[in-house]
């Protein structure tokens, strides 16, 4: 139940939200001005800057998304990179059936 509570806490926030939006398609929301690697994922202060937050703001929502595990972190020298875990939403749902 703790797990479920942590994932729903996570998802229950719009700037949130809109990160994993964003993230799906990272090519399409962080156009040519701001270079994505898929297999990196997209840096943190691209989505601090999309967002209109400062760098540790998004830290943070980005923080409270790693631990339910709807995103994975790399960090790359001095910076991180946000990946969305696609498997992390099929598992939810099933935590919300299973309750």
């Amino acid at each position: 139940m703790n797990d479920l509570l942590s994932k729903a806490s996570a998802l229950s926030n719009a700037k949130r939200l809109q990160i994993l939006e964003w993230l799906k398609n990272p090519k399409q929301h962080f156009g040519p001005e701001q270079p994505v690697d898929e297999s990196e994922g997209v840096c943190g202060l691209y989505i601090a800057q999309k967002l209109g937050i400062s760098p540790a703001t998004a830290s943070v929502h980005l923080k409270v998304l790693t631990q339910a595990g709807f995103v994975r972190p790399l960090r790359i020298g001095k910076f991180t990179y946000f990946k969305r875990v696609e498997t992390a939403f099929a598992d939810f749902a099933r935590l919300i059936q299973q309750a």
